[in-house]
């Protein structure tokens, strides 16, 4: 098999089965909600992707290098810089280490890629959907890579980030499932211009189910009661869209370049799914601080 497949495959594998490790604590304890146990995915379903992205930086690197703004000098370079970069970042998570460095500097890489890359796209064509699909993916990228800071480090949680999340991941959702519903010949959850593989039965019908479960779960994350199980509920989506289309779609996958396209597809929707847990964990652990805040000066007896 070619380099192109096999370090990408393998580091995502090594980071992902690391992670279930690490976590294992989390996923399986006994005094948790199941809902609690589920967003301690979340930095799991990170990493692995960012491991799989590191090592197509370091194995595609001239082909990547195109994307890099002209005026920069070294575009090779620093395409290997940025492949280091994911990686890093991908290891601190799994090792539950150096959080309160990597998940900030991981926020600002994805919004630097949204800034220099995907966002001057979409605004040059503001017409075309397609290219305003990558500036919500990558800035919800972003999003969740702080969200992770934030609850890991115990950081001070302001009602303007948790209501800041709220909305864009509630418009993220929408706006997905919306393209999902109108264009039901693309491959379902986040979007693309890939047809969905041959052998799934009755691709247009998965389509919309998946575009009006995210069009529901969108308007539900606007319901302030309703906005932490609605956010897992999109993660939830992603991840079985994971597991029953593009991990089969690995195994299928004919030449090179189709098995490149499948573990994008494989990657790009995990992520996408970690993100929604640990934006989920975030905003919950948000709500929770203000309710404590609130309980402790309702009985100070001082007040």
């Amino acid at each position: 098999m070619s380099a192109l497949v096999v370090w990408p495959s393998t580091l995502g594998l090594v980071v992902f089965a690391s992670g279930l490790y690490t976590y294992r604590g989390d996923i399986f304890s006994p005094v948790w909600l199941v809902r609690s146990r589920i967003t301690s995915l979340g930095p799991v379903f990170i990493a692995a992707p960012l491991a799989t992205f590191s090592g197509e930086h370091f194995t595609q690197a001239r082909q990547f290098s195109q994307l890099v703004r002209k005026c920069l000098p070294a575009r090779v370079p620093i395409v290997y810089f940025v492949g280091a970069c994911l990686l890093a970042a991908a290891l601190s998570f799994v090792a539950r280490r150096c959080l309160s460095c990597s998940a900030p500097l991981l926020a600002l890489t994805f919004a630097l890629f949204v800034l220099l890359i995907y966002l001057p796209a979409a605004l040059a064509h503001a017409r075309n959907y397609v290219l305003w699909i990558f500036p919500f993916r990558e800035g919800s990228f972003a999003l969740g890579a702080f969200s992770v800071f934030v609850y890991e480090t115990r950081t001070e949680r302001s009602p303007a980030f948790a209501l800041f999340a709220r909305w864009w991941t509630a418009w993220v959702a929408i706006f997905y499932g919306l393209l999902n519903i109108l264009h039901p010949q693309f491959a379902p959850g986040v979007p693309d211009t890939r047809a969905t593989s041959a052998w799934v039965p009755h691709p247009q019908l998965v389509a919309y189910a998946s575009g009006t479960i995210l069009v529901g779960l969108g308007l539900a994350i606007l319901l302030k009661k309703a906005t932490f199980p609605a956010i897992i509920g999109v993660g939830i989506l992603m991840t079985v869209l994971t597991l029953a289309l593009f991990v089969p779609d690995l195994f299928l996958a004919h030449g090179i370049q189709e098995r490149i396209i499948a573990i994008n597809f494989v990657a790009d929707t995990l992520l996408f799914a970690g993100t929604m847990f640990v934006i989920a964990r975030a905003v919950a652990a948000s709500a929770a601080e203000r309710t404590v805040v609130r309980v402790c000066f309702d009985i100070d007896p001082i007040g």
